[in-house]
């Protein structure tokens, strides 16, 4: 069986999948060879992994999950504890609804194991990023071009141009040769925004990080169509553009890209404290969040990194809730959940609300309730 990536696809197919109540085995294994080595490492962490789903089996009564972990060990084979570019595994099954998914993960993961109803997907969140960046690496007389996600990307195009080194010679022959050489470099320049953008027409870009000498980064910019512009970070970093590897552009962007993602949660965070007003369009806590999630007002979900609450559910209509009793919708006795916070995350994919995990202002958004919501209306 092949493993499938993180994607949008993937993660509806995970949201929309009905098992009728029965059980699901979400398992969750870290392959950052930076953590765990070697494969008898994640051996290890496997079997514990299937040792502590085997006790929350026995624990919930008419809960039978032997032929799940049968199922998984069986697959688990050490040739697959070790996938090319993954550094982490997703593995979903619920033999009854004969639903077997593994999916192959760009970021390392906290090795987990959960036993629902439903797919845990709050993981992934994180992961499924339909944002393009673009690196641009540029010199005086080379060029490469970088595409892929936040996580990694793959180079799709090196611009090499003939471009006269400078001289020492003296005098007016020295002055005519510089401008011949600056003339050149703003060619060189000219040609790879020309095709940057003759790409970015094809595939449209999301955000452009700059990898070029600080003297240049000025000529570049001025190229630039003003739609890259637009896209354009702040900031850049230096490289040696003809020797770099692919990896080695990625982790000098990476910064920039990192506090991209931080302002943005910034901004989120500032539009939520400006909605927080009376009559404003913000929700700040579990219970008003909830709420405006049920009624499908939500535009953008906050949610603290690592937030976990236990809240109640009703088995009817669904209906979520962070006390129980009897639901207000349809009057049916609520179920209690270890999580609601998870159900919640998963409420928002499937009705596309954009979920922002907040990892950069954890804090800030901890004081408001660790989960808030910018509201439609």
């Amino acid at each position: 069986m092949q493993h499938a990536t993180v994607s949008p696809q993937a993660l509806s197919r995970l949201v929309e999948l009905d098992t009728g109540g029965r059980p699901v085995l979400s398992l969750y294994l870290n392959l950052d060879p930076s953590l765990a080595t070697h494969i008898a490492d994640r051996r290890t962490e496997l079997d514990s992994l299937l040792l502590e789903a085997a006790a929350q089996a026995r624990a919930e009564p008419g809960v039978e999950m032997e032929g799940e972990l049968k199922r998984v060990r069986r697959f688990l084979s050490d040739d697959r504890l070790a996938v090319d570019g993954a550094r982490g595994l997703a593995i979903f099954s619920c033999q009854n609804d004969r639903f077997f998914e593994v999916l192959a993960l760009p970021d390392s993961v906290a090795p987990a194991v959960y036993l629902d109803e439903r797919p845990i997907v709050s993981p992934l969140v994180e992961m499924v990023r339909s944002e393009r960046w673009c690196v641009l690496t540029i010199s005086s007389r080379a060029s490469r071009i970088f595409v892929g996600d936040r996580d990694s990307l793959v180079e799709v195009q090196d611009i090499l141009d003939d471009v006269h080194r400078r001289h020492s010679q003296g005098g007016w022959s020295q002055a005519r040769y510089q401008r011949g050489i600056e003339k050149e470099i703003d060619e060189h320049i000219s040609r790879t925004c020309e095709l940057l953008f003759e790409r970015h027409r094809r595939t449209p870009l999301d955000h452009l990080v700059l990898g070029c000498p600080p003297e240049l980064r000025p000529r570049v910019e001025r190229d630039l169509h003003p739609d890259l512009r637009a896209r354009l970070v702040a900031g850049h970093f230096e490289i040696d553009v003809e020797r770099a590897t692919p990896e080695q552009a990625y982790r000098r962007a990476l910064p920039l890209i990192e506090a991209y993602e931080s302002a943005c949660e910034q901004t989120a965070l500032d539009r939520l404290r400006e909605g927080i007003a009376p009559d404003g369009h913000a929700s700040v806590g579990l219970d008003e969040t909830l709420e405006a999630l049920g009624e499908e007002r939500v535009g953008t979900l906050l949610v603290a990194g690592g937030f976990v609450a236990p809240g109640f559910i009703c088995p009817r209509c669904g209906h979520l809730a962070v006390s129980g009793g009897r639901c207000p919708i349809d009057g049916a006795p609520m179920r209690a959940l270890q999580d609601i916070v998870e159900r919640a995350i998963e409420r928002a994919v499937a009705r596309s609300v954009e979920v922002l995990i907040v990892r950069a202002h954890v804090e800030e958004l901890q004081r408001a309730g660790s989960i808030a919501a910018l509201l439609r209306y």
